[in-house]
Formats: C-alpha cells, structure tokens, sequence
C-alpha cells in the first residue's frame, strides 16, 4: 500500500506538470502541422510513404519516414475535430503510459523501489516534459525502446525464437520512426543473438519482423528499385564525406531516454528509498527550473486568428508564406486554411509572379530587404497590414 501511495503521487504529479497551463505550452509549428497535413492527404490518396524528411542526399533525392505513424495519427485527427491542441493532449498522455510502463519494466526485473525511481527519472526528465507538448513521431521512440529492454531481458532469461520477430517487429517500428534507429537495430540483433540457440532461425525471424514493422515502406522499395533504401545508403556517405547537412542531436537518444532510468533504478534500488528520496526530490525540482527553452511564437488560437483573418479577405489566388523562422512556406496557416477554413492557397512551389500573398512576419519587418526567396520570388508588392495577431506578429497583406 505504501509504495501504491507512493507511485499514485508520482503519477499524478507527473499529470500536473504536463497539464497546467497546457495551452500555453503547446508547441504547434512545422512539424506538427506536416504530420497532420501528411495523415489528412491519406483520405484522397493512401501512400505507403510517411512524410518527408528535411534531409536530402547529394542527388536531391528525398528521404522519408514511414508510414505507421501517420496512419495512426489519422484516427486520432478526427477523433480530435481536427483540433492540434485535443490531438497534442494524447501525446501528452503518451509520455505518462510509456513513464509507466517504465515503471513496470523495471519493477519485474529488478522490484518495485527500482520501478520507482525508474518512473521518477524518466517522467521528470525535462527533455520528457518538453516532449509532451507536441506532435511528432519521435515522440513513440522512448516507447518503442523500453519496449525492446523488456523483450531483451524476457530473453535472457527465458530463450523463445518467438522473441526475434518481436524484437524485429518493434526495431522496423523504430526504423519507420526514426531513419537512425537503423543503429539500434543492429546493437539489439547483436545482443540477442548470443543468448539465440539457433542463430540463423533467429536471424531470419529478426528480418521478417523488421520488415513487418516497416512493411509500407518494404513494399514501396519493392515497387520503386529500392528509392529509399539507396537514398539513405547516399546519405549516409555523403555524410561521411562531409557533403550532407547532418548534425547531431539529443533526439537520435530518445530510445534510451526510458532505458538508462530502469538501469539507474536498479542500481540505486540497493539504498534505503529514504535515503534516495532527497536526490529524487532534487532531480525534479532542478528539471522543473530548467526546462528546455523554446521559443512558442504564436499559439495555437492565434494561428488559427491568422488563418481565419486571411480566409475572410482572400478572393482570389493566393499563397502564403512566413518569416519568422525556417519555415517559409508556413505550413501551419496551410493546415488551419485547407482543412478548417477549406481555403486552399496554392502549392509550396508556386511563388513566382504571384498577384497575392499573405505573410507572416514580425511587426517592422522590412519587406524591402527580404532575402526569402518566397516574397522576393513575386516581384515588387504593395504591402499592408492586414491583422495584428499578438504584440509580436502580423499577418501581412502582398498585392498587385
């Protein structure tokens, strides 16, 4: 009962620090508003493609994630009303259930003061926190991970070939998610194969799995002389020859960011939680006063303000476009003007010698010295303010 107590209070902590003030803290911007846009173009066409990454190889050839996750957010975006806000509250309540299976993982394995504090480091990790304010299919990694621990430690300690198309299944999942958890793949086959005793039996149930696990894109490969998969091989020495744009970030990690605490757990399980209770307290008061900064220019309203204030103007063609950050094409003025406004701007390639074109852009912002290949694309405009949509930003008005 204690420790039921005990884990209730986590949990419902964990509940309050993603949910108060959520509204404030959503994050709705490119990313967000492609997947959704991605999944709603699953109702006119169905695609065995995923959305497209950002990354191309030194050919100019796309890479693209796979599908699984866009078809599962499709349901959820109607369910939703085709709000971001309702859709990002499940991803909210997608990073408690994977705290929790946290807990249950390590709990069997290694007891219940493990899980707990497993639970502890995983649901007050601010990057885990950060995670919880909006959508992205990197967001079922840390899920997918704990996942492949559980069946990797299931293994050791009981061998079932069975096993090996569970690990593939959820390493394609991953694949699909994350093109880099290629890596992890590898390094759960390795580990696994020594406990196997009939390695090449397992070996073929590890690739069955992976590709049912990824089974769209197996099929579009299959049907398109192997597109994607040559596509990444590209990549990947482009990448070694320094020609490509990859970097490293904290997100390629987030398989492990619900792996490492249940090995923690185990390990500071050997002390009195009495003892522990201090630096628990401790890790979460340091994580709750540092959370990771990001800058939230607009809300979600506010998007939508912008939007409706351009549906109601627009009579004839128009596109759209942003300056506020990378995304130029404003991706998420085209998800509320398509599927909420039912306005269709025309397409993110079509800029040049347009007669209308509305802008999101900082008050002040000099249009006259704009490098934005999207405004400088249509020639000389006259330029009016068409709405303020907070103190910062405005939607501009760009006509002929």
């Amino acid at each position: 009962m204690k420790y039921f107590l005990i884990l209730c209070s986590i949990f419902l902590f964990a509940y309050f620090v993603r949910f108060n003030n959520f509204d404030q803290k959503i994050i709705f911007w490119t990313e967000q508003s492609r997947s959704i846009i991605t999944s709603l173009e699953y109702l006119k066409k169905p695609s065995l493609l995923g959305q497209e990454y950002f990354r191309q190889d030194s050919n100019s050839h796309i890479i693209f994630s796979g599908a699984f996750f866009n078809y599962l957010l499709l349901p959820l975006i109607l369910f939703s009303s085709l709000d971001p806000a309702k859709i990002t509250v499940a991803f909210a309540l997608l990073n408690i259930f994977t705290g929790l299976v946290v807990y249950l993982v390590a709990k069997q394995f290694y007891g219940v003061k493990a899980g707990i504090i497993a639970s502890v480091l995983f649901l007050f990790n601010n990057y885990m926190i950060y995670h919880s304010y909006f959508i992205w299919n990197y967001n079922f990694l840390p899920l997918v991970g704990i996942l492949i621990l559980y069946i990797t430690l299931r293994n050791f300690s009981e061998y079932k070939l069975n096993y090996f198309l569970t690990l593939g299944i959820l390493s394609g999942i991953g694949i699909g998610l994350q093109i880099l958890f290629i890596a992890y793949a590898l390094v759960t086959f390795l580990i696994n194969i020594f406990k196997s005793k009939s390695k090449i039996a397992s070996f073929l149930m590890f690739v069955v799995g992976v590709i049912v696990g990824n089974l769209p894109m197996f099929l579009f490969d299959m049907r398109h002389n192997f597109y994607e998969t040559t596509t990444i091989w590209k990549y990947f020495i482009d990448t070694l020859m320094g020609k490509s744009d990859a970097s490293f970030s904290y997100y390629y990690l987030l398989p492990i960011f619900s792996v490492v605490p249940v090995f923690i757990g185990a390990l500071l399980s050997r002390f009195n939680l009495l003892l522990i209770s201090p630096v628990l307290g401790l890790y979460i008061f340091w994580n709750l006063k540092n959370p990771i900064p990001e800058t939230i220019y607009l809300s979600v309203a506010e998007q939508k303000k912008a939007a409706e204030a351009i549906t109601l103007d627009a009579k004839k063609d128009f596109n759209v476009a942003s300056v506020i950050d990378f995304d130029k094409q404003a991706y998420p003025l085209r998800y509320f003007l398509i599927y909420q406004f039912k306005k269709d701007p025309l397409p993110v390639t079509d800029y040049k010698g347009i007669k209308l074109l509305y802008v999101l852009a900082p008050n002040g912002y000099n249009f006259a010295k704009s490098d934005t290949w999207e405004i400088k694309a249509g020639g000389a405009y006259k330029i009016t303010k068409l709405t303020d949509v907070n103190n910062s930003y405005s939607v501009f008005k760009l006509s002929k």
